[in-house]
């Protein structure tokens, strides 16, 4: 599709000024829905209208006060487009069908359904579980372990009030003078926020709050006052092994633990004795060369951490599928052929995400469901910024 010169030009100008993070995100995204906006108008030259809608709506409101500010240096009157900008969330969702879809999963895993306590936390989110992407997921641990949740990511429609002061005036989650409260706001103060996600287990209520970020260097991190002392060992490891740049917290008060998150953006050049030796130096055995190799289609990978020690406490490699049930090694375990054959969708695209998580204990298998469509879209996108390993 042909572009008018000087939009292509605004187009080139605008993503120099992005920071290079988010520059591989954003700017082949802005160029797509360019075209895409292009075309639904029945256009056959990219405009400046064009432009202007497309760049709003892909660019989370969080950076778009700095967006709008190099549109007016640019010279772009912005405003006289804005109507027909599309603003509101993706998904329309019934949360009385979601409820149905829950506790069937949780029926075939062997997990108690606490549906009071999961109302609790849909009311206070409702916005966010019927309209953000979702995906609900099990795990293979022992059944007396096992648990079911379903999270919401949302990126580009802000919270109001943010998620933490949702959950404690709800009632969700308990002030209680853990580090990890006061680590959401530290989160605020240091990093550039895109957006968030709540983790609902449906045994137990609230669990997490996800907080997501452009790509941020790791050496951040360690001035925070609230990390804990163990994420601090990890200092050479993580540059050691270019582990440089994170993209997400997750923050756990039920366990009272955090999860670092890192993305992959080509899983295809990483190597099996990469990830062999990333276990090795925190301590954890490697699997066998079958689960290594499909270690390496990871596209995120996470550590997780507590306060009370000074080591890791897991590192999980995360496989999104895309194609659907034929990539999940369901051969691995029973739950996993169970969710890719039972797991009921509010789409009619099948798509998985599946873990592998290591412990001091030993390995475990997560398996996820894309339940409304878009999960994996928001990962891929951010993959795009990933690390080079």
């Amino acid at each position: 599709m042909e572009w008018q010169k000087e939009i292509e030009n605004l187009y080139n100008n605008l993503v120099s000024k992005m920071p290079q993070s988010v520059q591989p995100i954003i700017g082949p995204l802005l160029h797509e829905t360019c075209e895409k906006k292009c075309h639904e108008r029945k256009g056959d030259t990219v405009t400046e209208r064009d432009f202007v809608i497309a760049l709003f709506e892909v660019t989370p409101p969080a950076v778009q006060p700095t967006m709008i500010e190099d549109l007016t240096s640019l010279g772009v009157d912005y405003n006289k487009w804005m109507v027909y900008v599309k603003a509101g969330f993706q998904h329309e969702m019934d949360l009385n069908q979601t409820l149905e879809d829950l506790k069937k999963i949780a029926d075939f895993a062997g997990v108690e359904c606490d549906e009071e306590a999961i109302w609790e936390v849909f009311n206070a989110y409702k916005d966010f579980f019927t309209g953000s992407s979702i995906s609900i997921r099990t795990t293979s641990k022992p059944v007396e372990k096992r648990d079911v949740s379903i999270r919401y990511v949302e990126l580009m429609m802000q919270h109001d009030p943010d998620p933490y002061i949702t959950a404690t005036k709800e009632g969700l989650i308990e002030k209680n003078g853990h580090p990890l409260h006061k680590m959401f706001y530290e989160i605020y103060d240091k990093f550039e926020m895109m957006g968030h996600g709540v983790d609902l287990d449906v045994s137990k209520g609230l669990t997490k709050i996800w907080s997501f970020m452009a790509p941020c260097p790791v050496d951040r991190i360690y001035t925070m006052e609230t990390i804990p002392d163990s994420v601090k060992t990890l200092k050479d490891y993580f540059s050691r092994h270019g582990l440089n740049e994170f993209v997400l917290f997750a923050l756990d008060f039920y366990h009272k633990t955090v999860n670092i998150y890192f993305l992959v953006r080509d899983p295809s050049k990483v190597k099996p004795e990469k990830y062999e030796t990333l276990l090795k130096e925190v301590g954890f055995e490697p699997a066998s060369r079958e689960i290594m190799e499909k270690c390496t289609k990871a596209t995120t990978l996470y550590y997780t951490f507590n306060w009370e020690t000074n080591k890791v406490e897991r590192v999980c490699f995360g496989v999104l599928c895309p194609e659907g049930a034929e990539g999940v090694p369901v051969h691995f375990h029973p739950i996993m052929k169970e969710f890719v054959e039972k797991a009921p969708f509010a789409t009619d695209k099948r798509t998985f995400i599946y873990a592998i998580t290591f412990s001091p204990e030993g390995h475990f298998y997560k398996i996820e469901s894309d339940y409304n469509g878009t999960m994996i879209e928001i990962l891929k996108m951010g993959a795009q910024g990933g690390l080079e390993l």
